[in-house]
């Protein structure tokens, strides 16, 4: 009995839970009678057609036409609305809310009529048409006491109070509900621009995945901050003063030609142009402009016209280096027969290709700022230049692309190096003075360690000094160091050796003289001063032999036996480096009376 129960009442609840909804639901679309008489408007702004307001020396009109809003008064004719405000405005009429009712038996009562609440001559008259008709409201003067006005629905007796903000609602002037942007859509939506003006025709089209380029009057790629400040300073110009409607002829205006116009596409291929007209008589720093698809004419800052006149040359893209740097993970040049590759290994860093080096990242980050910082001073230079002197090729594993610059002889120009860039056929000055030589030379990459080894890893140091006989220490089982043949008389100097291991850990140049020397005898090296042989414990590692030559006011011509690179060394390593590792034991001092 019980469970037949719970379902009786569990199917009374879905039953009248679906009651519910169902009401609730025709209520959401069929305001109630309630609702209704509470407000003052009830404007369907889906179905508004019009709405005009008919003041005591002005009408103001917004009406729907062809699908676009527009605003106006019947003597000047109509232009494009602002269709946020439109929205804004109906929005809040529809929420006057009604306040104290007087009726008809009211004003019987008192011996009133309606023109006692100023309805003989209407402050503002209130039409709107929608698809269920005609409707208009009165409004008349201001409530003695309080912030409200009496209003009423034309046609029926009741008068009510409403909140006086409803007069700041209704607009004096149709320039009040006019559209004073020139271009509905956002900034970011434009894909396509069109100038026509004192510097030429300028067309840029933007693709989805290289970004801006310019059509006309070149070929060419465009510079995104310039394309970009462009259209910013355009979409800040707002229509100052709105001059005429239904205008049947523009050239009163100086709008009639199509020497002056600027036009914007959308990705979405609607399109916006502008025509600039002449300057406003009487109103320096403004020009008359139109909208092409609009028989209205406007006033607007002259600054108009620095976009309108903007040259393709101001536009197009001034890099020289199109890779961003954070990009690049090759270098390749080319001066000549030499040539020079660099590439970025994502463990060990930047290397110098060929011969095998470790690269210094900072004189890498340096050709790479160069480039990146260099600019076009001067487009399509005319030369006679066929073969260039140099090649830099930039490349990244990221992107999949490449950046290729030619540099050309400069022909007595002294303004900037002549270059090209990738395939462009035309040849470009630029910045850059010129090329350092040492551009191609790899030592100016190398980084400047020498070599790196492990401290406990060494377990014999010789040091052969010219004209002195070799010292040799070796390792020891308890990883002490002992010297190698020598009578017991002769210890190891322990301070000299351990500042002489933690010097060779680590070797570091102060800079690089040559690669691949022609003559060693030049440096000193040929017969050097210093000759260290570092043995190794690590059985895979061969031992070193770093050779100290000829010292000059930049430090020591040194070099590492088998690798053809000569660098420096300051006197202050050197000093360590051939510090004597042998010393005499000190003999007890005597003594007096023995």
């Amino acid at each position: 009995m019980k469970g037949r129960s719970t379902l009786v009442l569990l199917a009374s609840i879905v039953v009248l839970g679906a009651f519910i909804w169902i009401q609730e639901s025709w209520r959401a679309r069929n305001p109630s009678k309630e609702s209704r008489s509470v407000r003052l408007f009830n404007l369907d702004a889906s179905s508004l057609e019009s709405v005009e307001f008919k003041l005591t020396n002005s009408v103001v009109r917004f009406a729907k036409e062809n699908g676009v809003w527009m605003a106006g008064a019947p003597e000047t004719g109509m232009g494009r609305a602002d269709v946020a405000l439109i929205q804004r405005m109906v929005s809040g009429l529809n929420s006057m809310g009604k306040g104290t009712t007087i009726t008809q038996k009211h004003l019987e009562i008192r011996g009133l009529d309606s023109a006692e609440y100023g309805f003989d001559k209407p402050t503002v008259v209130i039409t709107a048409s929608d698809n269920s008709g005609t409707h208009r409201w009165l409004v008349g003067r201001r409530t003695p006491l309080g912030d409200m006005v009496y209003a009423k629905l034309d046609g029926e007796d009741d008068i009510f109070t409403v909140s006086g903000k409803l007069l700041a609602m209704v607009p004096t002037s149709p320039d009040a509900l006019r559209d004073r942007l020139l271009f509905p859509s956002e900034a970011a939506s434009v894909r396509r621009i069109e100038i026509r003006g004192s510097a030429g025709f300028v067309q840029l089209v933007k693709d989805p995945q290289t970004g801006w380029h310019l059509q006309q009057p070149v070929a060419a790629a465009a510079d995104p901050k310039e394309v970009q400040g462009f259209i910013e300073k355009l979409y800040r110009l707002r229509i100052e003063d709105f001059v005429a409607d239904n205008v049947s002829d523009f050239s009163v205006y100086g709008l009639q030609g199509e020497t002056r116009q600027i036009s914007l596409g959308g990705g979405d291929g609607t399109s916006r142009m502008l025509v600039v007209g002449d300057d406003v008589p009487g109103r320096p720093g403004f020009v008359y402009v139109r909208r092409a698809d609009d028989t209205s004419v406007f006033s607007l800052s002259a600054d108009v016209l620095q976009l309108l006149n903007t040259p393709a040359q101001r536009i197009r893209d001034a890099r020289v280096l199109e890779l961003k740097l954070g990009d690049i993970t090759s270098f390749s040049i080319r001066h000549g027969s030499d040539r020079l590759a660099l590439g970025l290994d994502p463990a060990a860093g930047w290397q110098v290709v060929s011969p095998a080096w470790n690269a210094n990242p900072v004189a890498v980050n340096f050709l790479g700022r160069l480039w990146a910082d260099a600019v076009v001073t001067e487009f399509d230079v005319a030369t006679n230049a066929v073969d260039p002197d140099w090649e830099f090729e930039f490349g990244s594993t990221v992107l999949g692309t490449t950046n290729l610059i030619k540099v050309f002889p400069s022909q007595g120009k002294k303004d900037g190096l002549l270059v090209q860039k990738d395939d462009d056929p035309a040849i470009y000055q630029i910045n850059l003075p010129e090329i350092p030589r040492q551009f191609i030379d790899p030592l100016t990459y190398k980084d400047s360690k020498v070599w790196q080894l492990e401290k406990d890893g060494i377990n014999k140091v010789s040091v052969l000094k010219a004209n002195l006989p070799p010292q040799v220490v070796e390792r020891q089982e308890d990883r002490s160091f002992a010297l190698v043949e020598t009578n017991s008389n002769l210890k190891v100097n322990a301070s000299a050796l351990s500042k002489l291991l933690g010097q060779l850990a680590e070797v570091k140049a102060s800079g690089y003289i040559a690669y691949n020397p022609r003559d060693l005898a030049v440096y000193g090296l040929a017969e050097p001063a210093l000759e260290l042989h570092v043995g190794l414990s690590v059985s895979n590692e061969l031992g070193r032999v770093l050779l100290v030559g000829r010292e000059t006011a930049a430090g020591f011509y040194s070099m590492v036996k088998g690798r053809d690179v000569v660098f420096y060394l300051d006197k202050p390593v050197v000093d360590i480096l051939s510090a004597n590792l042998v010393v005499e034991p000190q003999l007890p001092t005597p003594v007096a009376g023995e």
